[in-house]
């Protein structure tokens, strides 16, 4: 199966609420990437479309 080309978002947070993120996901050994991409999957599935391929 080929890998699926890869788009950017770009998102505008609080500076304390991004540090706070950040720091977060370090502490726990994962990527901003990778946890924000997990949520999308999620919230994309719970609100309907559920049949996309992720």
């Amino acid at each position: 199966m080929k890998k699926p080309k890869a788009a950017t978002i770009n998102i505008r947070l609080d500076e304390n609420l991004a540090k706070a993120f950040k720091d977060i996901v370090d502490r726990d050994g994962y990527t901003q990437t990778l946890v924000l991409t997990e949520f999308i999957k999620r919230y994309v599935k719970k609100n309907g479309q559920g049949a996309l391929d992720l």
